[in-house]
């Protein structure tokens, strides 16, 4: 965590699973213009689990009760797609090259991310509110299992002007998310966990999906009662992680021309007290057991 921070960042790990939204309609059905300019339904039976409200379901679109009045200022997100999607994508191909932590496998596949405009609407939605909740329902026609990350920073006005700037604060958004990967291990990569355990790495957990192939963010600054400001950031994901599910299928050895190998590895006769390496893979890798190259 960079020295602009200090110990003023605040993920949504434990947060309420709650939105706090506008009850004003945005027209009769309860429809909303996003940001593609085409009229959604986002009451639609079926879009959300039971008892889920969508968060654009009768959102008129203005700035909730928790925002300060005159002193909430939304971000043109315009000129920051392109770091959002390289700083996503760079970190994701870490993950692709398995170079993350010595704990983590490397992925079988790791799609690239695309910034989409639905997210990105619904991302400011989100963080029109002013408030680090996760929203119970954020699906979509085209996504209809939708992941989220959020992330609060507390500004110092003592710091630096230049580590107060909406790139930097953007940059250590997505860094703080994915610096869960620390508390990840190869079991949860295969199994999500339940409860309290998810909490800690689920913001890494939507990052890493490895079919992830689109994100929509949004982001503002706020001031409440006169004191140093807020920065809110909401990312919006095309996928979310699933409890007891993987976060990503891993990588298995493969048999020259790329076919995966039989359910008795090659590698099985490899491994010993010391690690070998395996021949059909192209720079070779390290055996670590008899399960997995």
């Amino acid at each position: 965590m960079s020295v602009a921070l200090g110990l003023s960042f605040i993920l949504c790990g434990l947060c309420l699973l709650q939105g706090v939204h506008s009850q004003s309609q945005a027209n009769s059905s309860g429809s909303s213009i996003s940001s593609t300019g085409s009229t959604i339904d986002y009451c639609q039976p079926g879009l959300c689990p039971q008892m889920k409200k969508h968060i654009a379901c009768r959102n008129n679109g203005n700035f909730g009760s928790q925002c300060p009045i005159n002193a909430t200022e939304l971000l043109n997100i315009t000129n920051y797609q392109g770091l959002i999607v390289s700083e996503h994508n760079a970190l994701r191909n870490v993950l692709a090259g398995g170079k993350v932590h010595a704990l983590l496998p490397m992925p079988d596949r790791m799609a690239s991310l695309q910034w989409h405009p639905e997210l990105e609407y619904l991302a400011t939605v989100s963080v029109k509110h002013c408030a680090l909740l996760h929203d119970p329902c954020i699906n979509t026609r085209q996504f209809p299992q939708a992941g989220q990350n959020l992330a609060l920073i507390h500004l110092n006005f003592s710091l630096p002007e230049e580590n107060r700037t909406d790139e930097v604060l953007i940059k250590e958004s997505i860094a703080e998310w994915w610096s869960q990967s620390a508390n990840v291990t190869a079991d949860r990569v295969q199994k999500f966990p339940r409860a309290k355990q998810g909490v800690f790495i689920r913001n890494f957990a939507v990052m890493a999906r490895d079919n992830n192939t689109f994100v929509g963010c949004a982001a503002l600054r706020f001031v409440r009662r006169k004191v140093e400001p807020d920065f809110l950031m909401a990312c919006n994901y095309a996928s979310n992680y699933a409890v007891d599910h993987p976060i990503y299928r891993e990588k298995g050895p493969r048999l020259p021309g790329g076919h995966p190998i039989p359910s008795t590895p090659l590698c099985a006769a490899l491994a010993s007290s010391t690690a070998k390496q395996c021949p059909w893979r192209t720079p070779p890798v390290i055996c670590l057991s008899k399960n997995r190259a």
